[in-house]
């Protein structure tokens, strides 16, 4: 058993020096940047299944016009060899001189879809057709640019993991005119967004915020504030009897009090149990919840509190927070 996991792990190895040594000579030739303009030296170009099976028939068309010298068979196996060597232009010039700029990038959750949106410029008086961008794990994306110089690209790539994600290199890829031949690019446009715990919803009680100030009518049985009046029931304090009214109207009335509690919440991480992941799971699904039924509310970690607040932008930064706890800062 041991001898089969040394082997296994000796064929892996070279593997991943082969992939690594491939990285960084792709890193040299195509560096990572924002702004990409494909050029000869980030274009590759090789032929298809098709393209090789088209080479092979051109191959034993020439054999057999040298074997019958057939003036006929000679035409046609010189035409479709120029038909092509021209098919090799076209197809990398669908690709030269494109740029791609990246233009946003979005946000979001553990094994969700994470958004990114690319601008694609072709030259001037140019046009291209018949490309396709993304991810090669999803679902590529078509570019035609015929009218317009500029389209916007919406790709979509997952992560498995909270925190900063770095996507791989985007794949540019053309068959473009005949389908005999392939051209494509590996680019990094430096790209990066976060990604947030994937969301744990169940209803926990959080405490609240005790403050007198903020906050609505919990019960009418308190004692902070006067809130209204009512007849008197047996038992009731004598302290609480509105004498004077008793003098005047021969009837015991009993002042009535009220008790206001905070709506604020506090989302805190002492408050859960589970390890790292689980409790900023549920912390995350807690934050959503809140924003969801327009509750003010604030986030309490170790090392770091949030005071409560509400809107789109308090949700992110609290996001933020539980997506980048723990993790050591990166330079992005």
């Amino acid at each position: 058993m041991s001898s089969l996991s040394r082997s296994s792990s000796n064929s892996i190895w070279p593997k991943l020096a082969l992939k690594n040594q491939f990285k960084n000579w792709l890193n040299q030739r195509i560096p990572p940047q924002q702004r990409i303009t494909l050029s000869q030296k980030s274009i590759f170009i090789f032929p298809t299944q098709i393209g090789f099976i088209f080479s092979i028939l051109l191959l034993a068309l020439l054999l057999a016009a040298i074997n019958y010298e057939n003036s006929l068979i000679f035409g046609l196996t010189f035409w479709l060899g120029s038909v092509f060597f021209i098919t090799i232009f076209y197809t990398y010039k669908n690709l030269a001189g494109i740029t791609f700029e990246l233009q946003k990038t979005g946000a979001g959750f553990v094994d969700e879809d994470i958004e990114f949106v690319i601008r694609v410029t072709r030259p001037q008086n140019s046009k291209r057709e018949g490309i396709q961008v993304g991810w090669p794990s999803h679902v590529m994306q078509w570019v035609e640019l015929h009218d317009n110089n500029s389209t916007s690209v919406h790709c979509f790539t997952k992560s498995k993991q909270r925190g900063w994600f770095k996507p791989k290199r985007l794949l540019v890829e053309t068959y473009y005119p005949l389908g005999l031949l392939r051209a494509w690019t590996w680019i990094d446009l430096n790209a990066h967004a976060i990604v947030y715990p994937k969301p744990i919803f169940y209803k926990y009680q959080f405490d609240n915020i005790s403050d007198k100030d903020e906050g609505h009518l919990s019960h009418r049985s308190g004692s902070d504030d006067f809130h209204d009046m009512r007849s008197y029931h047996p038992g009731d304090s004598p302290r609480h009897i509105l004498w004077r009214s008793y003098a005047r109207q021969d009837h015991l009335l009993v002042k009535q009090f009220s008790a206001y509690v905070d709506s604020r919440l506090i989302l805190d991480w002492s408050q859960l149990q589970g390890n790292t992941e689980l409790r900023l799971s549920r912390l995350t699904g807690m934050a959503l919840n809140a924003y969801k039924n327009n509750k003010e509310f604030g986030l309490r970690l170790p090392d770091i509190e949030i005071s409560p607040n509400t809107g789109k932008t308090h949700l992110d930064q609290i996001l933020k927070e539980l997506a980048l706890f723990g993790l050591p800062h990166e330079n992005i």
